[in-house]
């Protein structure tokens, strides 16, 4: 078949030196590792003995049952080791605590702490810490996922309360505060076991875990495969625009080959060489890493088909727009920072403002990471990312499509 042909030589002028190796393999595997250890590497199952959580403070204005039932909640943290401060200090010099890095972050629990959450369901925790350090990125983001449960655990409680006064009536304060504290402590713990669980499957040696929970690698391994794909579509791009400059495209459509054949050619080389990247990672996560990509295993092939499918058809519209070799390294380049900055590939997305959060649910690279993620964190399997699989080939028709239209109109 003469799209093969077309493939098959895309590929040998890709592979024939050195350099998209860097950009698909070592490069990505660098990063990984880079970001994997700055957000903690290995912290999960079978990681060292040595408590190795961040330091946090907790300055207490009030002492309520509530306000017990969060402290002794965030005492169970995996990430945080929390410890009463050391001394009644001032905001000042709690802020300096955690510049000289005694402590990643002083937790306040204010005056009216315990109200706000039971009259409104939401808290604004007052945190200090160091935005711009990687303990200060990592303990925000613990708090916030403490902070998000104990808002549903306290709209739990609301419901709980008003269920029971539409079936057994009105309660003074005083019964009503306590129903409340009761229902908000019970939802809290709930977290703590949650009725859903990972279970292992019987195609895995009993040695491998169902998911790769509290390894950091499950966050920096899938932002780099994602953001490196595209990073690597440079040398496939130019080879497009190399072949319209130098009147190889005329020659070639001056044979009965189509142009649908040679868009299939082009896209099915850019496909084949970003799955190979996939592979590659997949595997050195799986076998250096500690991250169970193998626990579902058609859920991977799944998502990083669909993937690949999206990396490939953004190619194929660099490739055309393109007026100069030169070019195509802006035309990828711009993409995958946008997309990699909003998608989550650097940091994860989970600590950052709404407005980013909702903005990412517009970039593919998002979807990626989510659907790795579920597998890897949450043991999902096929159906759990089936959302994430269309919207990557929903995007691959968007990028796919103008290509075609395009190519179809240009002559050289």
């Amino acid at each position: 078949m003469k799209f093969l042909d077309i493939t098959l030589k895309d590929l040998f002028q890709i592979f024939k030196d050195w350099q998209p190796a860097v950009f698909l393999v070592a490069a990505p595997i660098l990063f990984t590792l880079m970001f994997g250890f700055m957000f903690g590497g290995f912290s999960g199952p079978g990681g060292n003995d040595v408590d190795s959580r961040l330091s946090a403070w907790i300055m207490q204005q009030e002492e309520t049952p509530i306000t017990a039932s969060f402290v002794s909640f965030l005492e169970d943290s995996d990430v945080l080791l929390i410890e009463s401060q050391p001394a009644e200090l001032t905001l000042a010099e709690s802020k300096q605590a955690v510049a000289k890095e005694d402590t990643a972050a002083v937790i306040l629990l204010t005056q009216g702490f315990s109200q706000s959450l039971s009259e409104t369901g939401s808290v604004k925790l007052d945190v200090i810490l160091d935005e711009n350090s990687t303990a200060g990125i990592t303990a925000q983001q613990a708090i916030q996922t403490t902070v998000n449960r104990l808002e549903t655990s306290a709209e739990a409680a609301s419901l709980a309360l008003q269920l029971y006064e539409e079936h057994d009536g009105a309660l003074n304060s005083s019964e009503s505060e306590r129903l409340f504290e009761t229902a908000f402590e019970q939802a809290l713990d709930g977290w703590r076991s949650p009725p859903v669980t990972a279970l292992q499957t019987q195609t895995q040696p009993d040695s491998t875990t169902e998911t790769s929970e509290e390894n950091a690698f499950a966050q920096s391994l899938p932002g780099m495969m994602a953001q490196f794909a595209i990073a690597g579509l440079i040398g496939a791009a130019e080879i497009i625009v190399q072949e319209r400059k130098t009147g190889a495209l005329d020659r070639l459509l001056g044979t009965a080959v189509s142009k649908a054949t040679i868009l299939a050619g082009h896209w099915l080389a850019m496909f084949a060489m970003i799955f190979l990247q996939f592979i590659i990672l997949v595997s050195f996560g799986q076998i250096f890493l500690r991250l169970n990509f193998f626990a579902s295993p058609w859920a991977t092939l799944i998502l990083s088909l669909a993937s690949c499918a999206f990396v490939a058809s953004l190619g194929m519209l660099i490739g055309i727009l393109a007026k100069v070799p030169e070019q195509t390294a802006v035309f990828a380049l711009i993409p995958m920072f946008i997309f990699a900055g909003l998608g989550g590939a650097w940091i994860p997305i989970d600590i950052l403002g709404k407005s980013v959060q909702f903005a990412s649910k517009f970039t593919p690279v998002s979807w990626i990471m989510t659907g790795f993620k579920d597998i890897l964190l949450r043991g999902a399997g096929l159906t759990d990312i089936l959302l994430n699989v269309l919207i990557l080939v929903g995007f691959s028709l968007v990028f796919f499509i103008p290509a075609a239209l395009l190519f179809y109109r240009k002559r050289t």
